[in-house]
């Protein structure tokens, strides 16, 4: 599997993290940082039925940048590690909201849980010897 992002995520992805109401990720196709925080907190404010005051978010983040700061072989898997040390992914994003329906992101996000499971199961093999 190689999954290609699309040209529109290319461009207007953005990765939105969240601390309230609670902790999570997000991506969203937005035209601007101020456009993908605007309609963050309002879907989040409206998915949590909150008031959109109580909603925060911080690292409003473009794929260009997420590609820029990240390690992955795979340049589009940029957009989930979510800590790298030494090189290496530390962590990945884990339960994103996915605020967009862009098949791409979603077969990109696919391809990231299989490679992991596949991982773990090669791991679970190892040991078993």
């Amino acid at each position: 599997m190689n999954t290609q992002l699309s040209e529109q995520c290319k461009s207007r992805l953005y990765r939105l993290k969240f601390e309230a109401p609670l902790e999570g990720v997000a991506f969203i196709l937005a035209d601007s940082r101020e456009a993908a925080w605007r309609v963050g907190k309002t879907v989040m404010a409206v998915l949590h039925g909150v008031g959109i005051q109580t909603v925060s978010l911080h690292e409003i983040l473009s794929l260009q940048e997420l590609v820029s700061a990240g390690v992955s072989d795979d340049e589009d898997m940029r957009i989930f590690e979510l800590a790298v040390a030494g090189g290496k992914v530390e962590q990945w994003v884990r339960t994103p909201y996915f605020l967009t329906d862009d098949a791409t992101l979603l077969g990109k996000w696919a391809e990231l849980r299989a490679d992991l499971a596949a991982d773990v199961a090669r791991n679970v093999m190892r040991r078993a010897r």
